[in-house]
């Protein structure tokens, strides 16, 4: 059992972290507008913004729940994660109705909330150790279980009847995003939340780390071990490196300026958009089932404009309005951490 963290405070470092997650899932989303239009080397760096997007995101929600679970009382830190989790769920669901192009990830990391949260209970050796066996395992198992269900990863798609259960496919047969995958970064960021995200040295530290899972996985296709389907190895290596890195960049930067005073031009507005990343996601999914009609051709006006939009309309409404509304809803429908507070009649 580890000791309750202390009570959380907005970090600008993590909320940055948290915006350039999403502004990267935004960039992502707008990428088929112009996808027909881009350079071999424009391709290559866009799809880095695509692959760095939800790994990152899970690195962030593991941190966030680091910081703040299970706080007064675990009851209710799972009650609360319960609720949230489920919340997130619905709201991917929904949104998964939608006419749009987008693969979904709001579920997958509501189920990630729910199965990940519990966890934290166990100490940092635990989770570290957990997120190493998950790391080698992972692709196995998505490959075992697809192969149970009649298909073939990263080939034809199963067939057996119970492969169609949400709950399994959000868990392992996504061929998007999947629990089981995003699960090692949620954990690695809990336990960098018990470190302290203040750790400079820590930032350094996964900053290296990412760039040499990174370069281990251009070297892994070089040597004739290419992605195969999303989640094997040489994939993880990638997504992994790409937002260890990116984490480890922005909380360096934070930390580094914050010792010295400096402004944070650049993180300041991303955390900003960060605090209603949420928010922003939800909107900017919505906002594609006009846009894409609109734009049947694309190009780059499409990208600009949905681009721009989305990010601006999320900064403006953080620093004008202040949380953002999809987080309010959650914040109001989740238990409170602590218990009500009862006063004495006089």
């Amino acid at each position: 059992m580890t000791t309750p963290p202390a009570p959380a405070t907005r970090l600008l470092g993590l909320d940055a972290a948290r915006g350039l997650a999403v502004v990267a899932m935004v960039v992502a989303h707008a990428l088929p507008f112009v996808s027909a239009r881009l350079s071999e080397a424009a391709t290559f760096l866009l799809l880095q913004v695509n692959d760095l997007a939800s790994p990152l995101f899970a690195l962030v929600m593991g941190a966030a729940a680091g910081l703040v679970f299970p706080g007064p009382s675990v009851g209710r830190g799972l009650a609360r994660a319960g609720v949230r989790g489920v919340a997130l769920i619905a709201l991917g669901v929904g949104l998964e109705q939608l006419d749009h192009w987008v693969a979904v990830i709001l579920h997958i990391l509501g189920m990630l909330v729910i199965v990940g949260t519990p966890l934290l209970l166990l100490g940092s050796r635990w989770l570290l150790g957990f997120a190493v066996v998950l790391l080698l395992v992972a692709p196995s198992v998505i490959a075992a279980v697809t192969r149970a269900a009649g298909g073939e990863a990263g080939g034809t798609s199963p067939t057996t009847s119970w492969a169609g259960n949400p709950v399994l496919e959000w868990l392992v047969l996504n061929t998007h995003y999947r629990v089981l995958s995003l699960l090692p970064l949620f954990l690695v960021g809990a336990v960098l939340a018990r470190r302290g995200l203040r750790d400079e040295r820590t930032s350094w530290w996964c900053l290296m780390g990412g760039l040499a899972l990174v370069w281990a996985s251009f070297a892994a296709e070089l040597l004739g071990h290419p992605v195969v389907f999303s989640g094997d190895h040489t994939d993880q290596l990638q997504e992994n490196g790409l937002a260890l890195a990116a984490y480890g960049l922005v909380m360096a930067v934070w930390i580094g300026g914050e010792a010295r005073g400096v402004q944070h031009v650049v993180l300041g507005p991303l955390a900003a958009v960060g605090t209603v990343a949420l928010s922003l996601y939800v909107a900017h999914v919505a906002l594609l089932v006009p846009v894409i009609p609109a734009f049947p051709d694309g190009g780059w006006l499409p990208f600009t404009l949905f681009v721009g939009v989305s990010v601006l309309a999320a900064w403006a409404w953080a620093r004008l309005v202040g949380r953002g509304p999809v987080e309010a809803v959650l914040d109001a429908v989740s238990p409170s951490r602590r218990p009500p507070v009862t006063v004495d009649a006089a």
